[in-house]
């Protein structure tokens, strides 16, 4: 079906490759059931079409190159099933134009706009019936007002996701009633010797306040310390040279007070843009832990609507996370990734209102509910039924 979909791209680049350049002009090429793919020219430059494949030789990835630069359409496929990963327009290495994510239901997830690398235009999250979950809009790569959430019918719900341009990080005491940090941590005391990590990307500042707000009520000036990793996912590192353990952005700060807490969160914030929707999570939980050493329990503070962009090195992760999630309201579907870092971690998971302790005893393929969305273990891993 791949080779079917895209036969007139090989043909039109077998043209040029073969017929067109000559052979002393090319360092190196492969040739795939007929195709000439994978071109290095004297001058060691990728040239045209390029495919990864999976180790079952199917098709996982293509895109053109010009003179080593990415240009024009790239599309990625999941191993199985066989489903569409994303689809990306690039100018001159660049991302330029829409993405698309789909599900491994080969379903379509999120939807982003960029202009020159950066992100501009509409945003639209999708429920799996295909219905808008989300949709906001960013000027010059930082969101533009709030994001509109929709329930599963369609119908508006409210708004949330500040924009970035409410940064005020200094404790609010007078508000703790509605702060999920706070309140997951004062129920959970029992947290010891812990690393508290955290995503500060463009829609997250207002959590952490929230962070601030628990050290200030909870921390006595001078007499104790806590470890802190905060990452922004690239420190406005371009989208397409984010490369996942090195995506870069990750700072660790041992507070004494609330003033070198926010200190660190704006240094992070003002080094930071946030850029594409997946976050280097599992990256920041272990620059984290090289810097302090050994912990009983890594608190994750993250926001559900953001993937997780190298969940693939969480084995990696020998501590129990306890994720905190930030924007999720009643009947919210949570993310996939959260779950299975608490799960295959032996951690748990948090909102405001609940805390998910027991997933370790979960029963393989028997159908559980959490905040109101049915999820099933298959595979080792928990995915939404």
């Amino acid at each position: 079906m791949k080779k079917l979909t895209h036969i007139y791209i090989y043909f039109v680049v077998l043209l040029l490759v073969v017929h067109l350049v000559p052979a002393q002009t090319l360092l190196s090429y492969q040739v795939i059931e007929g195709d000439t793919i994978n071109v290095i020219n004297a001058d060691s430059l990728k040239q045209g079409l390029w495919k990864e494949f999976w180790t079952n030789g199917d098709v996982k990835s293509e895109v053109n190159y010009k003179n080593c630069k990415k240009q024009g359409f790239e599309i990625t496929w999941f191993d199985s099933p066989d489903c569409v990963e994303s689809e990306k327009f690039y100018k001159e290495g660049k991302l330029d134009g829409p993405i698309i994510y789909y599900s491994k239901k080969c379903q379509k997830e999120l939807f982003e706009t960029y202009k020159d690398g950066v992100k501009e235009g509409l945003e639209l999250e999708y429920y799996s019936n295909g219905r808008v979950k989300a949709e906001g809009k960013y000027i010059k790569g930082h969101l533009d007002g709030y994001y509109k959430v929709f329930d599963k019918n369609g119908n508006f719900s409210f708004e949330s996701r500040s924009s970035d341009a409410d940064t005020d990080l200094n404790p609010n005491l007078a508000d703790t009633t509605n702060s999920v940090v706070f309140n997951v941590l004062k129920r959970n005391k029992k947290w010891h010797n812990k690393l508290i990590v955290a995503d500060l990307t463009g829609s997250m500042y207002p959590y952490a306040q929230q962070i601030s707000t628990w050290m200030k009520l909870n921390f006595m000036s001078d007499t104790t310390s806590q470890h802190f990793a905060f990452f922004n996912d690239g420190d406005k590192k371009r989208d397409e040279a984010k490369k996942i353990g090195a995506t870069g952005g990750v700072y660790h700060c041992k507070a004494k007070n609330v003033e070198e807490l926010v200190s660190t969160m704006e240094l992070v914030i003002k080094k930071g843009q946030g850029g594409d929707a997946p976050e280097n999570v599992i990256e920041g939980i272990i620059y984290g832990l090289n810097k302090t050493g050994k912990v009983d329990n890594i608190i994750l503070i993250a926001d559900n609507w953001a993937k997780v962009r190298d969940i693939k090195l969480l084995p990696r992760i020998k501590v129990p996370v306890r994720v905190i999630l930030c924007g999720v309201y009643e009947g919210m579907a949570i993310e996939e990734d959260y779950l299975n870092i608490a799960y295959k971690t032996n951690g748990s998971i948090h909102t405001i209102e609940q805390d998910i302790t027991d997933l370790m005893n979960k029963s393989t393929n028997k159908k559980f509910t959490i905040n109101g969305v049915d999820y099933i273990i298959k595979n080792g891993r928990i995915k939404i039924f």
